[in-house]
């Protein structure tokens, strides 16, 4: 039996690939061997390809607005005329919560970030497949043989648990990670056969920003990864990154499909009423 991720050469794209989590990622994939194209906002723009090259002849960065159509089909064909066709594409880029405006009631929502939520982090997504998907049917036409084909959607906690005080956020999840992802999973079959989309819901992850945010709120890391969450304990990053690589390997996981992974430490749900409120 062949226990081997069996990921070595396979070309994998990535979005968010400079972000707390996507560095690991990024990491991660290329330990395996892959061939990696990191995307992300926060690279340096050199020229007018938008790309960025690195010595490695293992990856390179390519900087990309995910919520521009152009920007997205520019980056793909920069990471396509380098590594050839993405066979494995992993959804990761996206405005993260504990970067927006909380508001104690959806009443106090601003309306205007609503909207950059769903252009990033629903259309955004979208593009990104779309543009992958696309990429297979041309591979299609020209007779390539591929391995490791699927597309992996990074989703959340907040697509099945909701967030009272970021609804905008709660609402792009679940979009991605269940309206999304099982249209797709009647779609790209017929593009490619054997291609696999699936995606993944972390919980609270263990990142630095997370620790930041529960030394200015020491009731936050019980409310987010003990009271309702059954390990008591937040999702190491590297725990994200291994199950990332479990379902982009066919090795592994050639036969799931169109199915959300929880890696969240077993939680149940959301924390409604805190101490203070139930005095």
């Amino acid at each position: 039996m062949d226990l081997s991720l069996d990921l070595s050469g396979t070309h994998v794209l990535i979005t968010g690939g400079a972000g707390l989590i996507g560095r690991v990622v990024v990491d991660a994939f290329l330990a395996t061997g892959a061939r990696v194209s990191s995307l992300d906002v926060a690279y340096d723009t050199v020229g007018p390809s938008l790309v960025r090259d690195e010595t490695s002849l293992q990856r390179q960065r390519i900087r990309c607005d995910i919520s521009s159509e152009n920007s997205v089909q520019e980056a793909f064909a920069a990471a396509v005329k380098k590594f050839g066709t993405v066979a494995c594409c992993v959804a990761l880029g996206g405005l993260d919560y504990s970067v927006l405006e909380h508001s104690e009631s959806i009443a106090d929502a601003s309306f205007g970030q609503l909207q950059r939520v769903l252009e990033v982090n629903v259309a955004g997504t979208w593009l990104v497949a779309r543009e992958w998907v696309r990429g297979l049917r041309t591979a299609k036409l020209n007779g390539e043989i591929l391995r490791n084909v699927g597309l992996i959607i990074v989703g959340s906690e907040s697509g099945w648990f909701g967030e009272r005080t970021n609804s905008d956020y709660a609402a792009g999840k679940s979009a991605v990670q269940v309206g999304l992802l099982l249209s797709l999973r009647a779609d790209v079959v017929r593009i490619w056969e054997g291609a696999r989309v699936n995606a993944i819901a972390p919980g609270a992850v263990d990142t630095a920003r997370f620790k930041d945010e529960c030394k200015d709120d020491p009731e936050q890391f019980w409310k987010e990864a003990q009271a309702t969450t059954a390990l008591r304990k937040p999702v190491p990053c590297e725990s994200v990154a291994k199950s990332i690589l479990y379902l982009a390997s066919e090795n592994f996981s050639a036969h799931v499909h169109g199915q959300v992974l929880n890696v969240d430490s077993g939680k149940q749900g959301k924390v409604i009423w805190t101490k203070e409120e139930c005095k």
